[in-house]
């Protein structure tokens, strides 16, 4: 019987939620794997030391799956509340509008009236 290495990667580097999406699906299989090497491991012809080390080296391998899917379904959680908030701010502008004056500052009556109109 073989204990395949789990990949890890940090939930940081991934990026968007479809990676995060498509990671979760990956750890799930090997979760799923896991489960089967365990349910192998009860059925095989093994001594009981050999059988009680490979049992903890599972164990382990399917706690450290799972702290990686609530990891990432935390990320995505975290991103998708984020986005939320994003969505309910309100746009404020970048910089103050001023009317501006229309006419000349010539000092002429008619100029006068055409800037405070």
């Amino acid at each position: 019987m073989t204990i395949s290495a789990i990949s890890s990667s940090s939930s940081s580097s991934v990026s968007s939620g479809a990676s995060a999406a498509s990671r979760i699906q990956q750890l799930q299989k090997q979760l799923k794997e896991a489960n089967n090497e365990l349910k192998q491991l009860a059925n095989s012809d093994s001594d009981a030391e050999t059988k009680q080390k490979t049992l903890q080296l599972l164990q382990a391998k399917i706690q450290m799956l799972q702290a990686q899917i609530e990891a990432l379904q935390n990320q995505q959680t975290l991103e998708a509340q984020k986005s939320a908030q994003r969505g309910l701010e309100p746009i404020k502008p970048t910089q103050d509008v001023q009317p501006q004056s229309k006419g000349r500052s010539d000092g002429s009556l008619g100029s006068l009236l055409d800037e405070y109109a």
